[in-house]
Order: structure tokens, then sequence, then C-alpha cells
């Protein structure tokens, strides 16, 4: 995938003199006043020679010190010329609102008025999307500390006995009441039939801590709307204090169910804005890493999902197999769940001695294994009942909501990020891309299941390669910007240096913007940095496939019963650390 070409963008000038055309190595983007911005989105939208129909992701941007303060910054994809545009308009308080062109905006809209406190004029329902309604302030401003604002007033049990205090803080950051509670629910859905009710957020249905809440008409649910912010992560402020390298663990901690695809996704867009080349070793182990995470998420998924639905044996069977694969990766990166493995320039440590062994032993098995996955489900009445016809998805949902991943998939559009913009290893691997033709929960089943079979196909093309690779080098140290290994510290005064310097003031980017992205097993987990020069990041967006995937469960519920919801919730498979971010 590259960037709307130069020229397309040159065109545009002619319809719209006054559109600002701002080119970099990392990215085209343009720049539109507000008022001109809805007729602009509008016409490369619709223009067949444009074309970007699909929409990916919102966010903004605070400059406290510029005039107009804040900077909207839009990503969109045409799926007809594989091309991707950022476009930015500059406002104060409001902007109009793109649910009317796409209605993934929606739930990006209502998070840039959470965390910003921008307005957007024609939403139909502007309300926080994280914080409670009641909550005054705006996390993501320049001007919040990272720490909150603490101005709640606790006294401590010795002070209300009388009794001399011990020296602390009685202010502390404002945590929501019940009365804040039922003031947010209230305003997330209109009631109009005859009960409301609670499905969360610690239900083990809706794995993980989101809550739903459904309007109902018997068991039919006529309305939805969902809660987020009950696994509030705040990674995208906490990063504007932190170096590069020092993010790395905060991504593991998102999607922890795939926590070294979020790594490499955020490593991948790291190296392209700092111009650091990864070896040749260290690109096919992320690869092979990467499918073996995969393999790993999807088991869980098939697992709980069939839990979910009854399907008790498929739940043990599952994690038979993952266990396996845990026990690999922990051989290999020292930890379990959230490693870190990935550095900026490579990975963490070399392969040890025989993991490429247990791993082709582990590809050799696995199919029969899938097998017997698929003989318990595929044609089980039970299961096909559950899921047929359940969630269905069309190309154009697709386009408007920004699903990606499975979701995408599964209405027959081919937006694999593996393909369309590779990184690491996967230019050279030969794979298929699984496609769906109804676009509803059984055919979300079908893709993860030939996903899988993919997988084992792509490992097995990075053990052939990696055999041959033993005595390479896993990190380039020779770039300045990538940290010396733990050894090169010990034996150079100069690696010594360098490693101090790296770890204290931070990898001085250049001044510039990138947007890049991976193919999480949830869809595109997007990272756009910007740089001001310095060792951390000015704005680090994360644009979360969970999120957008998540956003168009109201829609495909309605009309539909309460236990479809089951059904239809895990055939999304959102995780909420990546959701809530």
């Amino acid at each position: 995938m590259i960037w709307i070409n130069p020229q397309k963008v040159d065109n545009l000038k002619s319809t719209f003199p006054s559109l600002k055309i701002l080119k970099s190595e990392n990215s085209v983007s343009v720049e539109i006043e507000k008022e001109k911005l809805v007729d602009f989105l509008n016409y490369i939208k619709q223009d067949p020679e444009y074309s970007f129909k699909m929409f990916i992701d919102f966010t903004v941007v605070d400059y406290p010190f510029h005039k107009p303060r804040f900077q909207g910054v839009y990503i969109l994809y045409s799926p007809d010329f594989n091309e991707r545009i950022i476009v930015k308009t500059w406002t104060d308080e409001t902007l109009p609102s793109l649910t009317p062109l796409w209605k993934g905006a929606k739930w990006a809209e209502r998070e840039a008025y959470d965390m910003f406190g921008i307005k957007f004029e024609g939403h139909e329902n502007l309300v926080r999307m994280f914080l409670w309604e009641t909550y005054p302030y705006y996390p993501l401003r320049k001007d919040f500390p990272k720490e909150g604002i603490k101005d709640t007033y606790l006294p401590s049990l010795n002070e209300r006995e009388n009794i001399p205090s011990h020296d602390y803080d009685p202010y502390h950051t404002a945590i929501p009441t019940l009365e804040d509670l039922e003031i947010t629910e209230r305003k997330r859905i209109n009631k109009k039939n005859q009960i409301v009710l609670n499905w969360g957020p610690l239900h083990p249905g809706t794995h993980g801590t989101i809550w739903f809440l459904f309007d109902l008409e018997g068991e039919t649910i006529k309305e939805c709307d969902i809660i987020l912010g009950q696994l509030h992560r705040g990674i995208e402020k906490l990063a504007e204090d932190l170096t590069y390298t020092q993010i790395i663990p905060y991504t593991d901690r998102m999607d922890y169910i795939s926590a070294l695809c979020s790594n490499i996704a955020y490593v991948n867009a790291v190296e392209k804005l700092l111009k650091v080349e990864p070896t040749e070793k260290a690109k096919w182990i992320r690869t092979m890493m990467a499918e073996l995470q995969r393999i790993n998420s999807h088991l869980l998924w098939l697992g709980t999902t069939a839990l979910d639905l009854g399907a008790l044996t498929m739940f043990l069977y599952t994690f038979r197999e993952r266990e396996k694969i845990m026990d690999i990766i922990e051989g290999i990166a020292g930890i379990r769940l959230n490693s870190s493995f990935l550095r900026i320039g490579g990975v963490r440590y070399d392969l040890p001695e025989g993991a490429l062994d247990v791993i082709k032993h582990f590809i050799n098995d696995f199919p029969s294994r899938i097998k017997d996955y698929e003989d318990l489900l595929t044609k089980n009445r039970i299961w096909i009942k559950r899921n047929k016809d359940v969630g269905i998805v069309t190309k154009e949902d697709v386009y408007q909501y920004g699903l990606t991943g499975i979701m995408a998939r599964s209405a027959g559009v081919p937006y694999d990020i593996r393909y369309i913009q590779p990184t690491d290893a996967y230019p050279e691997v030969d794979f298929e891309i699984p496609l769906g033709t109804v676009g509803d929960a059984y055919d979300r089943y079908l893709l993860r299941m030939e996903e899988m079979k993919q997988s084992i196909k792509i490992i097995h093309q990075c053990v052939q390669k990696l055999e041959k690779m033993k005595d390479d080098k896993y990190l380039a140290t020779e770039n300045p910007y990538v940290l010396p290994t733990l050894q090169e510290t010990y034996y150079s005064i100069e690696a010594m240096v360098k490693d101090f310097n790296l770890r204290i003031y931070g990898e001085k980017a250049p001044e510039g913007e990138i947007y890049l992205s991976g193919e999480n097993p949830r869809g595109e987990l997007g990272f756009y940095i910007v740089s001001k020069g310095e060792g951390r990041p000015y704005r680090l967006r994360i644009r979360s496939g969970a999120f957008y995937n998540l956003q168009i469960f109201p829609q495909l519920i309605k009309g539909r019963t309460v236990a479809d919801a089951v059904a239809l919730l895990g055939s999304i498979d959102p995780v909420v650390g990546e959701t809530d971010r």
C-alpha cells in the first residue's frame, strides 16, 4: 500500500484552490479550512478518481500556542487504488460531524469530545466515550497533567476521629459516584420500551470489562449502546512523557492476547519514523512470532466463544494447544504474556538453542488438532443455529464503519495489512487471504479456522529461512537510534555511553509524522506519531481495530435476542485493553 499519488493531490487544487498540500517521506497530507471540510471529504469519497470511501481513523492534536488550537486529523483509505490520505483542519471549539458521510466517525468524534472537548455540529448523540458525563476535564489536552487533577477532598479515618494524621495529600483525582453513573447511563440510551438491561461490565460473556445497555421489548433488543472506559489505560497520554523504547511495554498491555503483534505494529511505525532498518534475521523472527501469536489469539477466541455457547469440550481442547504456544513464546521471549520482546532495530534476544525444533514439532502436529476442532463444530447443528445469519456485515458496512481484520474479510473485502502494506518478512512469504461470502458470525468462524492454517504455512517458511541464518545479527546495534545489547554495554565504553543517552534522553526522532499499521488478530492496529524532534513523541495516536469493529455491534444486534448478543460479540472478538487504550 502506498500513499496517494502526489500528482492526484495536485489535481485537487483546481477544485479547492485554498487546499494546502503537505508532502513528506512518510505520508501525504492535505489541509483544508473547516468550512470546506465536509465538501472536500465528500468530493474525494465520491469522485471515482480518488474513491476514498473507507473511513480509517480520526483524532486530534493539541497545539496550545497555535491559533486555532486544535488540529483535526482524518485518515482515509481508497480500496480501489490501495491508497491512503491524511486530511487536516484547524479549530478552536467546533467541527462539523462526519457521521452523514461515515458512520464510523460517530465513536471517533465522541472520543475527541471526551478527550479534547471539541463539539461536533450535527452529531446525533454527542456524549463522552470513556469518562462519565459530569467529569469536567479533557485528559488529552496538553495542560492536563498525566497524574490527573486532584480536586476531590477525601479526609482520612484519623482526621475524622481527631487522631494525628500521617503526612499525605488528602486531595485525590475525582472518581464517579453512583449518581454520576446514572446520569451517564441515561444519556447513552433513550428508554422507549419496557426495560433496560445492563449486560456487563463484569459479565463473563462480554469477554472483558464492557458495559452494554439493551433497551428490550421482551427478549428482543430494540436499542443498544456501549459504555467503554471500564479498563481505561491512558496510554496515549502517558506516551507523551516516555521515550520511544519505553512505550513498548505499554503496547503489550493493550491487546494482551496478542501482545507480540501489538509490539510489532508499534516498532515498525517508530522504525519508519527514525529511518531504522531492522536486521534481516529480526524480520523473520518477528513474522514467525506474530503468526504464533495469531494462532494463540484465535485459539483463545475459539475456546471462549464455544464455551459461551455451551461447548465446554472445545475450551479444553484449544487451551491444550494454546499452552504449547505459550511455552514456546516464554522460551524465546522470557515471559509468557507481556514479553516486550521487540526492540527498535530488531528483537530483544536471539532464538535460543532448540527453539526452531520445538516450533517445527508444533506446526507438524497442529493441523490434526484443527481437524478435531472442525469435526466438533463445523457441521454441529447447535453451532450452526447459534451463528448462521447472526451479525451480517456488508462491504458498505466495512467502508462506513472502518471495519478491519476478520470483520472486513467476512464481508468479502480483502483488507489485510500483511498483504496491502507488508512489513518485516511478509513481502517474501507465500500465503492466502481467506474471504467470506455471507458476512455472518459463522463466516467469521470459518475464516479464523482457515487463518490458523495459513499461519502454519507462514511459520513453516520462517523456520526454513531462520535455520539458514543462525549466526546472523538479531539487532541493528550499529544504528545510532538502536540500544546496544547487554553484552556490548558491559564490554564497550562507547556502547555504555550510547545506552545511557538513549535511555535518559530518548531517541531524538526527526521532526515529522508517520502513520503505519499492522495486522493484529482483531484488525488494523495503527500508530499515528507526531514528532517535534525530541526524544519523546509529541502525540501518539493508537488506531484500534477492536474499537472500530465493536462500534457496529449496536446496529447488528437490533431486532435480535439477548442470546444472539453473546454469539455476535464473540464473533467480533474485541479486547478491552485495546478498545480503552
